[in-house]
């Protein structure tokens, strides 16, 4: 059945949203204000629409600066996955983004507007050509590096990314047809590139590391001068180095005296190192660190640990054994904190508890889980019985979800920030400060 329809805003999942005879809509490459020709599926309930036509454009839509964005078309072109929101305008993003975080944290974690201090979204300093890594998928007969068109596994053969530093898109350009004439055959490959080295490294997930393999990998290196250095993966297999896969960044770019941090593309590190500087400095500013002993729980590679370790007292720094923890270790071994920084292998929770209940004391905490969050956190934060904690999430629904279990433990919510790491897709980051009693 085909409506026509008004796109009334945007939803967390990046399509428009729409009401026809009482039912919501979703609509794919619509922006609010619009005014579309849409294919509504048989049924009752909400559903995923197909967008036939744009009838009349609303206000918030601009031009996409990519051939490959958008519904595919009869050429074979559009249909990308790898954004969502390239036509709609950055501030209209930022306000959609900005709706859902609190209406998530409402519903999910009980936070009632009013309560505590909701601050303005932070934007990324770039809306655009942000990304200083990002992960493709191989295509072996195109010899292409590729995104998959939306919600299928049908390559789209990019000439050119908008996400992209145009150094990594150059890179991604150029590392397709050199593994196809490595005869080497990824599965995926993730690419970083470091504008303080001039250089970059992959992560090539293979289906076995073979002696053969890594002598056509050390055969890539040789023909792709801008690669410093590769890390082969195999299921079941540890990682494997060739060459020299640890990259350099400035923690804040253009920022020399803001220090160096090491990275593996193998190593989760935010891509939009522009907007990470933003969150470190919010982080830090809500957790006021000067001459504390803190606890950092998922330290991960360091990200927080070096700026914290410029200011605090001391910093015990958790993470599970591995190369991240490796990363963080060799930054920090030097001048910059290294007699202030104790690191702890292990899982984070755990030992926060194991740490509590040996009657360690600490200032303040800082966590930063992964996307499922810290579930856990507020028996580990009753136990530690630290005054104030800052929590960086990347998901407002696990951040929601553990901000209910920390005031069940005694803290309540003294401010939350949110921060646009990733311009052009619904995701958006968080920070919230946490105070004890």
């Amino acid at each position: 059945m085909h409506v026509t329809v008004d796109i009334d805003g945007l939803a967390p999942g990046g399509e428009g949203v729409a009401t026809a005879e009482g039912r919501t809509l979703f609509v794919p490459f619509t922006a609010p204000g619009d005014r579309v020709e849409a294919e509504v599926p048989a049924g009752e309930g909400p559903a995923h629409a197909g967008l036939v036509r744009l009838v009349s454009p609303g206000p918030a839509r601009v031009e996409a600066p990519c051939r490959h964005f958008g519904p595919p078309g009869p050429g074979g072109e559009g249909g990308c996955g790898g954004c969502e929101w390239l036509h709609v305008a950055y501030g209209a993003q930022l306000a959609a983004k900005e709706r859902g975080f609190w209406a998530r944290l409402q519903r999910l974690g009980g936070l009632e507007p009013g309560r505590f201090e909701a601050r303005p979204i932070l934007p990324s300093p770039e809306p655009l050509r942000y990304r200083s890594r990002a992960k493709f998928h191989f295509d072996r007969r195109a010899g292409r590096l590729v995104f998959f068109r939306r919600r299928s596994h049908e390559p789209v053969l990019l000439s050119g990314c908008q996400l992209l530093e145009p150094e990594l898109d150059g890179l991604r350009e150029a590392v397709g047809p050199a593994l196809q004439a490595a005869r080497l055959e990824p599965r995926e490959v993730a690419l970083e590139w470091s504008a303080h080295e001039s250089r970059g490294a992959a992560w090539l997930q293979l289906p076995a590391v073979t002696p053969a393999v890594r002598g056509r990998a050390a055969e890539l290196l040789a023909a792709l001068p801008a690669l410093s250095g590769l890390v082969l993966s195999a299921e079941g297999a540890p990682p494997a180095a060739v060459g020299q896969p640890v990259l350099r960044h400035h923690r804040v770019p253009g920022e020399p005296a803001a220090g160096l941090q090491r990275s593996r593309p193998d190593v989760f590190r935010q891509a939009n190192r522009g907007a990470n500087a933003l969150l470190v400095r919010v982080a830090l500013d809500l957790l006021a660190p000067d001459g504390l002993e803190l606890l950092e729980l998922f330290c991960g590679a360091g990200n927080f640990t070096g700026p914290l370790a410029r200011r605090a007292a001391g910093v015990a720094a958790v993470e599970g054994q591995g190369p991240a923890l490796e990363l963080a270790r060799a930054d920090l071994s030097g001048a910059e904190g290294g007699s202030t920084v104790r690191f702890f292998a292990g899982d984070a929770l755990k030992l926060a508890l194991a740490l509590a209940r040996e009657g360690r004391r600490f200032d303040a905490v800082l966590l930063d889980p992964p996307r499922d969050g810290a579930r856990g956190i507020g028996p580990a934060l009753r136990e530690l019985r630290a005054p104030r904690a800052v929590y960086v999430s990347c998901d407002p629904a696990t951040l929601a979800r553990d901000l209910r279990a920390c005031a069940a433990a005694g803290y309540r919510v003294a401010a939350v920030q949110p921060v646009d790491m990733f311009p052009q897709t619904h995701h958006v980051e968080g920070v919230a400060l946490l105070v004890r009693g």
